[in-house]
Parts: C-alpha cells; sequence; structure tokens
C-alpha cells in the first residue's frame, strides 16, 4: 500500500466518527450557517465601536440584500478599567470590557430567533506619551470588536439549524 493510500485510508477511518453522530460542517453547501449569509440587517449602533462592530459582522455574515430575512439590534457597552503599574514611570493597563446584547427577529413577522449576551475582554497599556497610549487604545477597541463579532457570527451559525423555517 503506498504512502497516500495509508494516508486516505486513516483520514477516512477518522471521519467515520463524525459521520456517524450526524456531524455536518457549519458552513457547507446546504447549510444552516451557509443561509444566513446576507440574510441579516443589524442596526447601526451610534460609535465608532458600534461602526467596526457592524463592518465586522458584515463582513462574516455577508452584507444584507434589499430584503433581508431578519432584523438584528445590538446593544453594547464599553468599560474601561485603569490599573497604575508604576507611578515613577506613569504606565497603566487599561482594561476594556465589552457586553453586547444581541437579538435576530424575523423581518417580517417579528418572531425572536435568537437572543444572547455576550463578553469580551482587551487590553493593552498607557504610559505618557499620547500618541503612542492613542494609537495601542484604537487598536484595542479594533480587537475588542473583532473578537465580539466573532465570538457573535459563531453563536450564531451554530443556532441558525435550530431556527423554525
Amino acid at each position: 500500500m503506498s504512502l497516500s493510500d495509508r494516508r486516505t485510508f486513516v483520514l477516512t477511518l477518522a471521519a467515520l466518527p463524525l459521520a456517524a453522530c450526524g456531524f455536518k460542517p457549519l458552513y457547507s453547501e446546504g447549510g444552516a450557517a451557509r443561509a444566513l449569509h446576507g440574510d441579516i440587517r443589524f442596526d447601526l449602533i451610534e460609535s465608532p465601536e458600534g461602526f467596526q462592530l457592524l463592518e465586522s459582522l458584515e463582513s462574516r455574515l455577508g452584507r444584507p440584500g434589499a430584503n433581508p430575512r431578519y432584523a438584528g439590534a445590538i446593544t453594547l457597552a464599553i468599560t474601561a478599567e485603569q490599573l497604575i503599574l508604576t507611578a515613577a514611570t506613569s504606565l497603566s493597563r487599561i482594561t476594556l470590557k465589552a457586553d453586547a446584547s444581541v437579538t435576530v427577529t424575523e423581518a417580517a413577522t417579528g418572531h425572536q430567533m435568537f437572543a444572547e449576551s455576550f463578553r469580551e475582554t482587551i487590553g493593552y497599556t498607557s504610559n505618557t506619551e499620547t500618541l503612542v497610549t492613542n494609537t495601542a487604545e484604537r487598536d484595542a477597541r479594533a480587537k475588542l470588536m473583532q473578537a465580539l463579532a466573532e465570538q457573535i457570527t459563531r453563536r450564531l451559525a451554530a443556532s441558525a439549524g435550530d431556527w423554525p423555517e
């Protein structure tokens, strides 16, 4: 048996338990998560972070068409906690926490399909140099929104199969 035949055989054996349990990839053709692509219009949150979150969600879920099937609403709250590391060098560690409540309803009926809360945390270091601190904060806020969008997208995709047709 050649090496490539052995690999194919081993991969086939490894996939058997997944097939037996009813495993189906989320984004496979005809999968429930694939049906969400471009079919949820989220309300715009009036803040730079809200815009970044919306942009990240649309990059993962697709831009909604003219008549999306679902309407999404997000309530976003961001808090910052400061920990002074050393007073002599003015170094501080800032922790940003984002809390988001997401609901998705069917646009035609108003029937709630999904409701869940999410939390994400990220940190950055601040010092006396304004440019460095502002850049670090801006980058941290962008990464925070990307991580939150990834969490939301994964949970939407995982639950989409349970949504009524």
